[in-house]
């Protein structure tokens, strides 16, 4: 099996875990939309745009802190994935930008992550003005995988 399926099945096990009540309706959670969203609004505009425009709406910076810890496996409290699996507007920004960190620390992007918001902020806009052309094209088949492992979740 592929490096990018078992990647993405890890994070897709990682979120099941959190055994999230999803409200009953045909609308997809936050966190599935935004992983289906961001692969091809980062091949039209590139990640940084795209990065950056996730960035602009995340509501709770220290979510994406949380979804980070919680996908590495340092944050036993799943209460943040139950939250970005929401299907309100604004839910799931702060958790695929967490999956995105993980994802370009698997490509070997040097990432720092803090609990302090103001640092988070700068890291993430830092970040944003470091990743190229190879490394998109690196994170690419990681990212296509989590959005098929996300679409199939089940949440309804």
């Amino acid at each position: 099996m592929s490096e990018f399926v078992n990647f993405a099945a890890s994070i897709g096990k990682r979120i099941i875990t959190a055994n999230c009540q999803i409200e009953k309706d045909s609308s997809k959670p936050g966190l599935v939309r935004r992983a289906v969203d961001f692969p091809s609004l980062m091949l039209s505009l590139g990640f940084s745009p795209a990065f950056t425009f996730y960035i602009s709406k995340i509501e709770k910076y220290e979510n994406v802190y949380k979804v980070y810890q919680t996908l590495k496996g340092n944050n036993a409290d799943n209460s943040v994935i139950c939250e970005e699996l929401q299907k309100k507007e604004s839910a799931g920004y702060s958790g695929y930008v967490g999956i995105l960190l993980v994802t370009l620390e698997k490509i070997g992007k040097n990432i720092s992550v803090s609990p302090d918001v103001n640092k988070l902020y700068s890291a993430l806009i830092d970040l944003a003005t470091k990743v190229d052309f190879k490394d998109e094209r690196m994170i690419l088949p990681y990212l296509n995988e989590i959005k098929k492992v996300m679409e199939a979740l089940p949440y309804d």
